[in-house]
């Protein structure tokens, strides 16, 4: 289940935990950190840095995390574009269905 960043940073912090952001690029990426937040019972923020949004697109990467959370529907994750250089990148972010943005400039 796709969730918001302030949903999950909010329940980390009354539950006393840390939340690493993993960047993705590719499949393998995504299946190994959803095969380990599964194993740990865990929340994850998976996010597009602009390396990846330029090596695989941001529609690929979007399909990619939708994909797993179909696999993982009991794990919450958090869909993050991260280093947004423009207003309009995070606008289209925000428009494709990603949960938060962090805008860099």
């Amino acid at each position: 289940m796709i969730i918001s960043l302030r949903e999950l940073l909010d329940h980390a912090a009354e539950n006393g935990y840390g939340m690493p952001a993993f960047n993705v690029n590719n499949m393998e990426q995504v299946h190994a950190i959803m095969q380990a937040a599964d194993k740990t019972n865990s929340p994850v923020i998976m996010q597009g840095s602009a390396g990846a949004r330029s090596y695989a697109g941001e529609p690929f990467l979007r399909h990619l995390i939708i994909a797993a959370t179909e696999m993982y529907p009991h794990i919450p994750v958090v869909m993050h574009q991260d280093h947004g250089s423009e207003p309009d990148i995070c606008l289209r972010s925000i428009q494709s269905g990603f949960s938060s943005v962090m805008m860099d400039g």
